[in-house]
């Protein structure tokens, strides 16, 4: 298999799982960062708190991971501050993936795992949602 030189992307590895069910969400990742098999830290977290109900875990290129967590924490204090309120799972659901989509020509390299709670005060309905950074929706 030749190397390409073109390809700009590092895959740093990792899992990230979500479990839900009718009135709860689990969302659970590993702690090791690594390139190839050298692994560079055992403590680096894959999760990101979005919202008070909404976690975002990521693997795939770290440099992407961090770019994207850092554009959606921006957009989602510009909603805390436009709507005095923060924004749901499902429209954080929405940003993501408009945001992923702003993104196909030079896609983000990250495998990423939204999770969490709706807030509507009734019975809570649980959310879960696959992205492929080449494809979109899982």
């Amino acid at each position: 298999m030749a190397l390409r030189r073109d390809w700009v992307y590092e895959n740093n590895g990792g899992t990230c799982v979500a479990i839900a069910g009718a009135d709860y969400c689990v969302v659970a990742a590993d702690m090791r960062l690594s390139v190839g098999y050298s692994i560079l830290t055992r403590d680096h977290s894959k999760i990101c708190e979005l919202a008070d109900k909404c976690v975002l875990a990521s693997s795939g290129f770290q440099g992407d991971i961090k770019a994207l967590h850092k554009n959606l924490a921006a957009r989602h204090l510009i909603y805390q501050h436009q709507h005095n309120k923060q924004m749901s799972c499902p429209a954080m659901a929405q940003l993501l993936s408009n945001t992923l989509y702003y993104k196909r020509f030079f896609p983000y390299y990250a495998f990423n795992v939204l999770g969490g709670l709706d807030n509507e005060g009734k019975a809570v309905c649980s959310h879960m949602m696959l992205w492929d950074p080449m494809k979109g929706w899982i």
